[in-house]
């Protein structure tokens, strides 16, 4: 499999100021739990070494809908709260409202104003001003892991979160804040998994000017043989 980015990739200059900017906001994070904290390592070793945990699968959906990720008809189902996996990808500065083409951005900091040395550095080919507005971006366009498969629902299984990682394994670096997935309610066996790409601001699906296809977890279902059956007609 293509993409098994385990974590989000940051420059380092980047991750300092993420770093200061949490600090001057007071912008206080949950810290994961010890399961969500045992549950990386595991599925880390699972993205690394085939890209999927084995109970997950990824299928093509229909038409232009592309693909999804469905718990295996055979596993077990997976309880509310337990680690899906961090979504990973590039973590990157820019304008809040330049417009950004891609479809697996997620916004982790926004309304953020940088002072003139702030824009010369990470934004130096637009003039100085003063109000305008940066976010910080968790992109999966060109590297992630299978979490960028997960498709939209506005009655989702999955949700996402925003969190610090504290762990004394050397196999797992902790961090001030990562985004993960965890299941939002039981997840069951043949379900696809779904999560909401909406922020409170509902801006997503407006700025790349598209009306979602409606789809719950059981719009499309994994039959025993591993085929996906579709219950939307």
């Amino acid at each position: 499999m293509k993409f098994r980015l385990k974590r989000q990739e940051i420059d380092k200059d980047l991750f300092i100021f993420c770093l200061n900017r949490i600090k001057q906001d007071k912008l206080v994070l949950p810290k994961a739990g010890k399961k969500i904290v045992q549950g990386m390592s595991a599925v880390l070793k699972d993205i690394e070494e085939s890209g999927l945990p084995s109970y997950l699968r990824i299928k093509k959906l229909k038409g232009k809908l592309g693909y999804g990720v469905f718990l295996h008809p055979e596993a077990k189902p997976i309880s509310r709260g337990a680690l899906i996996a961090p979504y990973s990808g590039r973590v990157l500065l820019s304008p809040q409202y330049a417009g950004n083409d891609s479809d697996y951005a997620f916004a982790l900091m926004s309304n953020l104003c940088l002072t003139r040395e702030e824009q010369l550095k990470w934004d130096p080919s637009r003039r100085y001003h003063p109000r305008r507005l940066y976010s910080v971006d968790l992109d999966a366009h060109k590297k992630g892991n299978f979490t960028r498969f997960i498709n939209h629902s506005e009655t989702p299984n999955v949700e996402a979160r925003f969190v610090k990682i504290s762990s004394t394994s050397k196999d797992l670096p902790s961090a001030p804040f990562e985004l993960i997935y965890v299941a939002k309610k039981m997840i069951r066996p043949g379900e696809q998994l779904l999560v909401c790409y909406e922020g409170e601001d509902k801006s997503y699906w407006g700025a790349l000017k598209i009306k979602p296809f409606s789809m719950t977890p059981t719009t499309f279902m994994l039959d025993k043989s591993g085929e996906i059956v579709d219950l939307s007609e």
